[in-house]
C-alpha cells in the first residue's frame, strides 16, 4: 500500500474509541495546514460536533466565533477529557507531551495520534490508536470508520456544550483587561485594540516571550494560514523573516508583526529591507524593558533575577524611522488605538512601541522545572 493511505484497521480502532467517549478533544496542529488539510479537519470535526483545540498554524481552521472552538476553555478540555485526538502536532511540551486527563478527579485520558508519515507519531507515551498518511484521506477515512461505529454525537454533546459555555464565559471575562485604562499599560489592552482593526485575512506574527504569550491567548484566527510563530524551540528573531515572506505572498492582507522588545534586539535592522522592497508591515513592541519570559519566573523562584533587564523604554520606533520607515512611542492606553490606526494607514514599515508594565507577568501553570 502507498505511505499515504492510512490503515483501515488502524481508523476503526480509533472510531471505536471515539464511539465510547464522553468527552473528547480534537486537537488540530501546524501540519494539518502545510498538508492542505484543513478543509477535510473542519468538516470532521462538524460533522461529529467535536470541540477543537488548534496547536501552531492549526490556528483558522476552524474560525474564531465558531462555537467548536474551545482554546478558551483548553485548561478543561485538557484537564477533564476521556480521549484526546491530535492531528498534525507533535505531543511536545505544547501539549504536555501527551498527558491529558487527570484533574478534577477525572481519570488519564486517552490519546490518539495521527500524523503524515509514520517517524513523526509519538513513541514516548502510550496512545490507544495511531495512524499515519495522507492527512486529509486519514480524515476522510476516520469519518468514514465513525459511521460504520456508530459514533453518535449527541453521546458527547453535554461535554461540547460545557466546554463552549465555559470558552464563552472566560472571553466574557477577559473584557475588563482588554479595556484596562491601567498606567503603566496593561499588555492585554494592546490586544483589545488591536482586535478592532483586523481584518479577516490579516497575517498575525508572533516573535517573543511573555507579549506574544498574551498573542496566543488573545489573538484568534479567522482563516486558516493566519499567524505564525517561532515553534516549538522558541527561536526569537525570526519574525522580520517571516513578515518579510507574509508580506511577498500575502500583497494585499494587513501584516501584523508582535515583537517583545527583547526580541526586536534580534533583527530590528531587516526593517531595511522592508524600506528598500516597499513592503509595508505594522509591528507592535510591547516595550517592558526586560526579558519578562526570564525576569518573572526568576523573581517567583528564587526571589531575585539577574541579567533579565532591559533598557526602560528604548525607542526601537527611532531605529525603524532612521532607517526609512514610520514609527512612535506610545506611553498612555488611551494613545494605542489612534497609533495602531496610523501604522496601518501609513503604507510603511511602523513601529507602534508600546511601553507596558514592567511588573505585570503573564499568568503560567508551569516554570519549565
Amino acid at each position: 500500500p502507498s505511505p499515504l493511505e492510512p490503515d483501515p484497521d488502524a481508523l476503526a480502532g480509533i472510531a471505536r474509541h471515539l464511539a465510547e467517549a464522553e468527552r473528547p478533544v480534537l486537537v488540530l496542529g501546524s501540519d494539518v495546514w502545510m498538508d492542505r488539510a484543513e478543509e477535510a479537519a473542519r468538516d470532521f470535526a462538524e460533522q461529529w460536533r467535536l470541540p477543537v483545540i488548534p496547536n501552531g498554524q492549526g490556528r483558522g481552521i476552524v474560525p474564531s466565533g465558531n462555537e467548536l472552538l474551545v482554546t478558551r476553555a483548553r485548561s478543561i478540555a485538557f484537564g477533564q477529557a476521556d480521549l484526546v485526538i491530535v492531528v498534525g502536532a507533535p505531543l511536545d511540551f505544547r501539549l504536555g507531551y501527551g498527558w491529558f486527563g487527570g484533574k478534577e478527579g477525572a481519570p488519564l485520558a486517552k490519546v490518539v495520534h495521527l500524523a503524515d508519515t509514520q517517524s513523526q507519531l509519538a513513541t514516548h507515551t502510550g496512545t490507544v490508536g495511531s495512524a499515519a498518511g495522507d492527512l486529509s484521506l486519514l480524515l476522510w477515512g476516520l469519518g468514514a470508520a465513525c459511521e460504520t461505529a456508530g459514533v453518535d454525537p449527541a453521546s458527547y454533546a453535554p461535554w461540547t456544550t460545557r466546554l463552549a459555555e465555559a470558552a464563552k464565559a472566560a472571553t466574557a471575562a477577559d473584557a475588563e483587561l482588554l479595556s484596562a485604562s491601567a498606567d503603566p499599560i496593561h499588555p492585554v489592552r494592546i490586544y483589545g485594540e488591536l482586535a478592532r482593526l483586523l481584518d479577516d485575512d490579516a497575517v498575525v506574527i508572533g516573535d517573543g516571550g511573555d507579549f506574544v504569550s498574551y498573542a496566543g491567548k488573545y489573538v484568534e484566527s479567522k482563516q486558516p494560514g493566519c499567524w505564525l510563530d517561532p515553534g516549538p524551540y522558541g527561536c526569537l528573531g525570526t519574525g522580520l523573516g517571516y513578515a518579510i515572506a507574509a508580506r511577498l505572498s500575502r500583497p494585499s492582507s494587513q501584516v501584523v508583526l508582535l515583537l517583545g522588545d527583547g526580541a526586536a534586539g534580534f533583527s530590528l535592522m531587516d526593517v531595511d529591507t522592508l524600506v528598500r522592497h516597499r513592503l509595508p508591515v505594522v509591528m507592535i513592541c510591547g516595550n517592558n524593558g526586560s526579558w519578562g519570559l526570564e525576569k518573572h519566573p526568576m523573581r517567583l523562584l528564587y526571589g531575585y533575577d539577574v541579567a533579565a533587564d532591559l533598557q526602560p523604554q528604548c525607542r526601537y520606533d527611532q531605529v525603524v524611522t532612521a532607517l526609512g520607515g514610520g514609527g512612535e512611542l506610545v506611553t498612555r492606553p488611551e494613545e494605542i488605538g489612534p497609533a495602531l490606526r496610523r501604522a496601518f494607514d501609513s503604507g510603511v514599515p511602523y513601529l507602534v512601541n508600546i511601553a507596558t508594565d514592567p511588573d505585570v507577568a503573564y499568568p503560567r501553570n508551569t516554570t519549565g522545572l
